[in-house]
């Protein structure tokens, strides 16, 4: 295991009296272990977030549905729990946790959708070229100038 002496940046207030970071001392995991553990932590605040939309919805709507947005409160607050127990060192738990915020905020991208996309970029090309036409007029302007010049 890693560890180093943790140091502060100039004008950061250093002081017993008023400062927590004088207590941090030596940090004992590595900075992989860290990189994980913040990692973890975001999945930990993506739950809370999408949980906290799914409840916005429920009660906004005309009929809120009471223990749908009860069971999402309880969810939420169970996430909550997790990333307040959670320690950088708690490798099998951060893996965990990563893995369950995952399987709760990815979906399956349908293939017929990059389609689609594809579709658009053609499109952006075509304006593209209309663009590309405009320049031309413009060209055509100038052109007309030096006509004019000439009389």
């Amino acid at each position: 295991m890693v560890t180093r002496e943790v140091g502060y940046r100039p004008c950061v207030v250093n002081v017993a009296a008023i400062s927590v970071l004088v207590e941090l001392g030596t940090a004992t995991w590595s900075e992989p272990q860290a990189i994980a553990y913040e990692t973890a932590q975001e999945g930990v605040r993506q739950a809370i977030g999408y949980y906290a939309h799914l409840i916005g919805e429920a009660e906004a709507a005309a009929d809120p549905d009471a223990a749908a947005i009860a069971e999402w409160r309880e969810a939420q607050q169970a996430w909550a729990a997790r990333g307040q127990e959670l320690t950088p060192l708690e490798t099998r738990a951060i893996k965990r946790i990563r893995a369950d915020a995952d399987k709760l905020l990815s979906v399956d991208v349908d293939v017929d959708d990059e389609d689609e996309d594809e579709d658009d970029e053609d499109d952006d090309t075509d304006d593209d070229e209309t663009d590309d036409d405009s320049d031309d007029d413009a060209d055509d302007v100038d052109d007309d100038d030096d006509e004019n010049d000439d009389d």
